[in-house]
């Protein structure tokens, strides 16, 4: 157990830190957070991880490696043992954890790809009336460069 919490921990701290990373001034930190802890955080996506028609993938998770949901264990699910109850309870708050920095990572890719993307968009409609100081270059240099 205590090897897997560290892990899980680890885990934690590499989220919050590519979130913070992505906050000073990497959005592109919240894309490869959301990329590495997806299977983890939303689950297997149809189209992405497998095709229509099959079955999804077993996300193996810390302690829930059994595929039926540790019912070989007798005392999985006693309430009366406080030991296993704390041990759900803190797995699941470490679960909420995780979900929440690869969320906000989420969300922040996603409005800092829009605004760019709508950047982009007004640019290159508006790029007429935008004026010559916007250019990196200047029409006259067009000519003598080709491009």
């Amino acid at each position: 157990m205590s090897n897997s919490n560290e892990k899980i921990q680890e885990e934690i701290l590499l989220s919050k830190r590519m979130f913070i990373g992505g906050c000073f001034g990497l959005p592109w930190l919240w894309i490869c957070n959301a990329l590495y802890f997806r299977l983890r955080v939303f689950g297997p996506l149809l189209l992405v991880d497998y095709w229509p028609g099959q079955r999804p993938p077993i996300v193996l998770d810390g302690e829930e490696n059994d595929v039926d949901g540790g019912a070989n264990n007798n005392n999985n699910n006693d309430s009366s043992n406080p030991r296993r109850t704390m041990e759900q309870l803190e797995y699941e708050m470490t679960r909420k954890q995780l979900s929440m920095w690869v969320k906000c990572s989420t969300i922040g890719a996603f409005v800092v790809m829009s605004l760019f993307v709508s950047w982009i968009i007004t640019f290159q409609v508006n790029k007429d009336s935008f004026g010559p100081k916007w250019f990196v270059m200047d029409e006259t240099d067009a000519t003598k460069t080709g491009w």
